[in-house]
């Protein structure tokens, strides 16, 4: 009579133990669901732990009705293996569960782009551009773009990033997506050169053009001469608005002499002291 009352107190144990964790494991499988969005998204490590949980639970239910046993006898490449009764399950749930793993159909990639080589300065702004299974871009905020939902069929495939940031070169990039599609891709800008295109217009005390004459910036860094209908025209290395020394010949003698504000918005008019 006590061995049976024994045998009822450990099988009302069992079922006890492995209700609770079943409600664990359903506890726990919906909670990273709902974190994860889509149970594809579950990482190999945390699924591999689920499968592992529920194969103990399943083992430890029904260990209660059936005796598990192992048995292994002969040599080490000649002997035999058996197993019954909740080995059984444990092995076939671990078995089909890796088999039938889900694996995600599409993956999210982030860009982090820089304006320089030593990663000190985020760019803000603009439009970054790749070219994928098709053209796709998204804007530059806080020097992040994030592509979301690629197909996985472009894991570990090298495509053309193209970003297009005001006050940076345009210049197209090969990068290679991480097979494990986690990875973020770094991209390195080159800021441009400031560059500033000027034109103008010489003439006389009447307004006439003045055809021929040498216009000389900045204490003879830059030179050019007007052309036939007096214009003129400069690039310059420097910002929109800066102010520079003027300087205008003719027949090597000095007809115009002061500073000037140059703009690419605003054409310079050198009106010639006199002649």
């Amino acid at each position: 009579m006590s061995t049976s009352a024994n045998k009822t107190v450990s099988s009302l144990n069992w079922i006890i133990i492995t209700g609770v964790g079943f409600v664990l494991f359903v506890a726990a499988a919906v909670i990273l669901m709902i974190f994860s969005n889509k149970a594809s998204n579950l990482s190999p490590q945390v699924y591999f732990f689920l499968l592992v949980f529920v194969a103990l639970i399943a083992s430890g239910f029904l260990f209660g009705a059936l005796k598990a046993h192992a048995k292994y006898s002969g040599n080490v490449y000649n002997g035999t293996l058996s197993l019954g009764g909740p080995a059984v399950i444990f092995c076939l749930i671990i078995y089909f569960g890796l088999k039938l793993a889900p694996t995600a159909d599409s993956f999210d990639i982030k860009f982090i782009v820089f304006g320089d080589e030593t990663k000190n300065e985020l760019v803000s702004g603009g439009l970054l551009k790749v070219l994928l299974n098709k053209p796709d871009s998204a804007r530059i905020e806080n020097g992040v773009v994030i592509f979301n939902e690629l197909p996985t069929n472009l894991l570990g495939k090298s495509i053309t990033a193209i970003p297009a940031v005001p006050g940076y070169y345009r210049q197209s990039q090969q990068v290679t997506i991480p097979v494990d599609g986690r990875t973020s891709i770094e991209l390195h800008l080159k800021r441009q050169v400031d560059s500033l295109t000027v034109s103008g217009l010489v003439v006389d005390m009447k307004g006439q053009p003045v055809p021929g004459v040498l216009i000389v910036l900045s204490n003879g860094l830059y030179k050019t001469n007007a052309d036939k209908l007096g214009n003129f025209s400069f690039i310059l290395p420097v910002k929109d608005g800066t102010e520079l020394p003027v300087r205008v010949y003719r027949d090597k003698k000095l007809r115009f002499n002061g500073n000037q504000i140059f703009s690419s918005k605003v054409p310079l008019t050198l009106q010639l002291d006199k002649l």
